[in-house]
């Protein structure tokens, strides 16, 4: 079964969901009218550090102290105020609560404040100021932790292809990982290591087990007059730990291997005539069947859409060479500017993204290829090279036996 595995900028997104959808399961929810409201009254609660981007207690009317981190208030009362802040219409909601101690409630009461809608305050000093969001309120609601609780507690993360399985021996809010996310802590059960992970996200326990990277392996040559049958000779050759594929006819030999970015290869001319390679006509195809123009040596990046002259090979000679996916190019605009000269402080770069997946999604991803145009005389022979996309595990002795992973 495939599993896919989220890393690095994909990680932050989900994280990003994770902190709305906790606070949605365990603390106040934005509602569709002012009466929405009223059903947290009689909800008891308890406080929590604010942190992350959208949790803050600042503007609230309280002030947040670890003291009543263990103390269970409950809600008495609840107001709706229709306001405008920033000439922007608003809604303002008030919560009274009460401590509770072993089922009776006390005089004394907490309140704070929330809105509905982002609002920043600045000041003269151009400090910025948020308002809390009342769907992002540090608080979480006894009930439904608790019931979450007893029922993971003792229960065991397991995984497909990741031989070890980690006991959940507590769930709690954790501000280290990310935004007061609810976490399980759980205990590798051969190692006896403890790891928090996400409640949302159990799969992080097994992420040493599915380090790694997708490689790419030349399994065939085609030309379109026949492209069911391989020709000319191919053999495998490892050079520096890089796995780089070898292929002679009686027009070209090639050696070639793809990286995460581009292919790169050296291309030699072995017939007794100059041949060319027709960049402008050279394509790339990825993992999802789209086509893309490829781009070599001398591009400019600063013209990506500029026509590439051929390249001419001489009988004999040869081109050490690189291309990549045109579309993957992009210009990313730093946008840093000096506002007291305005004067652009930092330029921008261009990027190319990789051609290859960043994130585990089985082991095998599929095909990709790159044709490439050689034209001898008048005759333009397409060469495509066709390259099947698996994944090599750093750590393979996390994973159960098997057959499949990890090899190609």
């Amino acid at each position: 079964m495939k599993r896919a595995f989220l890393f690095f900028g994909i990680l932050f997104i989900n994280l990003t969901i994770f902190a709305f959808e906790t606070n949605s399961a365990f603390g106040i929810k934005k509602q569709d009218s002012p009466e929405g409201y009223q059903q947290y009254v009689g909800k008891e609660f308890l406080f929590r550090p604010a942190c992350g981007s959208l949790e803050t207690w600042d503007n609230s009317g309280f002030k947040y102290s670890k003291d009543l981190a263990t103390v269970p208030y409950t809600i008495v009362k609840v107001k709706v105020k229709d306001v405008v802040i920033d000439n922007e219409p608003n809604r303002e909601i008030t919560i009274e609560a009460v401590p509770t101690y072993g089922g009776q409630k006390y005089k004394f009461k907490e309140k704070f404040k929330g809105y509905e809608e982002v609002s920043i305050r600045k000041n003269v000093w151009g400090d910025l100021s948020q308002r809390p969001l009342i769907g992002h309120m540090p608080i979480y609601f006894t009930k439904p932790y608790r019931e979450l609780k007893e029922s993971k507690v003792g229960t065991f993360i397991t995984d497909d292809l990741a031989k070890d399985k980690y006991k959940i021996v507590d769930i709690h809010f954790d501000t280290q990982l990310y935004a007061g996310a609810l976490c399980y802590k759980t205990r590798n059960q051969r190692t006896g290591e403890v790891k928090n992970v996400f409640c949302n996200m159990p799969w992080m326990a097994f992420e040493d087990a599915y380090e790694g990277r997708y490689q790419t392996a030349l399994i065939k040559v085609e030309k379109p007059e026949n492209s069911d049958i391989r020709y000319g000779k191919m053999e495998t050759i490892t050079a520096n730990g890089v796995e780089k594929y070898s292929f002679r006819d009686s027009l070209i030999n090639v050696v070639i291997f793809g990286d995460q970015e581009q292919f790169n290869f050296v291309l030699k001319n072995v017939s007794s005539h100059s041949l060319k390679v027709i960049w402008d006509e050279a394509s790339f195809v990825g993992l999802d069947g789209t086509t893309s123009k490829i781009k070599h040596t001398g591009t400019k990046y600063t013209q990506p859409e500029q026509s590439q002259p051929a390249t001419t090979i001489l009988s004999n000679a040869k081109l050490e060479d690189f291309a990549f996916p045109a579309a993957n190019l992009y210009y990313k605009d730093n946008g840093a500017f000096n506002y007291a000269t305005d004067i652009k402080a930092l330029e921008g770069s261009w990027i190319t993204e990789p051609m290859l997946p960043q994130k585990y999604n089985g082991i095998e991803a599929g095909e990709i290829r790159l044709m490439l145009p050689i034209q001898i005389k008048d005759v333009v022979n397409e060469y495509t090279f066709v390259f099947n996309v698996y994944y090599v595990f750093d750590h393979p002795e996390l994973l159960k036996p098997s057959d499949s992973t990890g090899s190609n």
